[in-house]
């Protein structure tokens, strides 16, 4: 090789050297500026609850390390009590005061102290806290405990059976770690979570899986539903209410049941979220008036299934089918008949009966819905004024204190859906006894929790108004007779006032 040629071959590998050198210094700079992109915080103008999945910070192996750093002091223990009466024991010794029962200590009054625990987070500064409404609900009173051991006492603000939420508060005496809301819209199924919560009383754990599946429809109160967040994350008795985190920090759902391997009560991978939007799209009605008012038809209602679909000949099986129609609902009033089909409501189309709930349930009482009906093989449009769901877990304050001083317990209006839980006709009309206090006039009459009182002297009772101007018209030692309704069975009794 000529010493030219030598020379030309240097210059050209030197050429090749620098520019494969640059290349790689550029890629390298590309692949920097990439990850700090994705490790820079959102713009402050875009909300951190709105962005999508793929806004997330790399996904690593410190990740959930991190998570539960930033949020762990805003998950709480939850622990409730409330007195119950309890079942007679013959072997009891009154004469020996309190003794050691299967639920806790037992007393001369004939009631016991139960407890129950659970999990909640700080949602905000002010000291709210979200959590199961199961884990609170009917407990007389309620412990906060944080992870620093300090305990506060928390009131109840508000409630819903529908979707299994509570929101409590205490008040704060220092700083608190709030957990920020993310959206459970834009979760799906594959992706990362992590539940924090206090599984057997053992305090804050930490447990981690996917999102199984997105949208299971499951019931958490008889005739209704919600499309819950199934995961494999750990959930275990005490878990409720406790947060389910994306691999930002946020909350995606609320921890509330599990599903079980024969009478394990433990997990087996199968757990279930409340979705956080459908928590956060109550919580105004729940801080502001402590219950969440719904629209209601009165229709109890099925899916349409193949077989059924033929008999209507629709082409698939679609809408929701009317088994029952309550008297004096609003369905009723306008015409909707038990075998009417129900297949659009405003201009949307009804995949099943759960999606007919969740519509008319998301609209306010007083609003006209106009629904496409489907009669024998004729198809027509009816409009109805949406009434009041008969939901929560009560309707006043005012109604679970009636005459409890004179009578030695509660009642509250008998409503269709509380007629539901315990199995009576719909129309049932009456009174429910929602507590009996030991030893007091109820009591003695054998009067119990549950019973429905459907006659005062001989005259009916259509709710509490009626109940408390009967009862306002005896005195001091006047017996009074009642009809009661129990267990599907009539009987007479007869309440002595003190």
């Amino acid at each position: 090789m000529t010493s030219r040629t030598k020379t030309f071959a240097t210059l050209l590998s030197a050429a090749l050297t620098v520019t494969l050198l640059g290349a790689l210094l550029t890629t390298r700079a590309q692949a920097t500026r990439g990850a700090e992109a994705r490790r820079s915080p959102a713009p402050a103008t875009v909300p951190v609850a709105l962005q999508s999945s793929e806004a997330a910070a790399p996904f690593g192996i410190h990740t959930f390390r991190d998570i539960a750093r930033r949020v762990n002091d805003g998950v709480v223990n939850i622990n409730t009590s409330k007195l119950v009466r309890r079942p007679w024991n013959p072997f009891h010794d009154p004469s020996r005061g309190e003794e050691e029962g299967p639920l806790g200590p037992q007393s001369r009054s004939g009631r016991i102290l139960q407890t129950s625990l659970g999990s909640g987070f700080v949602i905000d500064a002010e000291g709210y806290i979200l959590t199961n409404r199961h884990v609170i609900d009917g407990a007389d009173d309620i412990s906060v405990t944080f992870p620093d051991g300090k305990d506060f006492d928390a009131k109840v603000i508000g409630q819903d059976a529908r979707t299994d939420v509570a929101l409590i508060k205490i008040e704060p005496e220092d700083t608190l770690t709030v957990l920020p809301l993310g959206d459970s819209d834009v979760i799906e199924p594959g992706e990362w979570v992590m539940a924090i919560g206090n599984p057997f009383s053992l305090g804050n754990s930490v447990s981690v899986g996917v999102v199984s599946f997105k949208g299971r429809d499951l019931q958490l109160q008889r005739g209704t539903s919600i499309d819950m967040i199934q995961t494999d994350a750990a959930i275990n008795p005490g878990n409720s209410g406790g947060p389910l985190l994306n691999t930002r920090g946020e909350v995606v759902g609320i921890n509330t049941m599990i599903v079980t391997g024969g009478a394990s009560r433990v997990n087996a991978g199968v757990g279930f979220s409340v979705p956080i939007n459908v928590a956060r799209e109550i919580l105004p009605q729940l801080r502001e008036t402590g219950r969440v008012v719904r629209g209601w038809m009165g229709v109890t209602i099925g899916s349409m299934t193949e077989d059924l679909a033929a008999t209507y000949d629709l082409d698939e099986a679609r809408g929701a089918i009317v088994n029952s129609v309550t008297p004096g609902s609003p369905a009723e009033d306008a015409g909707i008949e038990p075998e009417d089909v129900v297949l659009t409501a405003d201009g949307r189309e009804i995949d099943d009966s759960s999606d007919l709930s969740r519509y008319i349930a998301s609209k306010a009482p007083g609003t006209e819905v106009e629904l496409n009906v489907l009669r024998g093989s004729e198809e027509r449009k009816i409009s109805l004024t949406l009434g009041t769901f008969p939901d929560g877990p009560g309707t006043s304050a005012r109604q679970e204190t009636t005459e409890r001083r004179r009578l030695g317990m509660s009642v509250r209006d008998l409503t269709p859906a509380l007629a539901d839980r315990l199995e009576l006709p719909r129309d049932t009309r009456g009174v429910l006894i929602t507590e009996v206090e030991p030893g007091e006039p109820a009591d003695k009459a054998r009067l119990r929790r549950s019973d429905v009182i459907v006659a005062v002297n001989g005259e009916p009772m259509d709710g509490v108004d009626d109940f408390e101007r009967a009862i306002s018209e005896f005195e001091s030692g006047d017996r009074i007779r009642l009809r009661v309704l129990s267990a599907e069975r009539y009987r007479v009794v007869v309440l002595r006032l003190k």
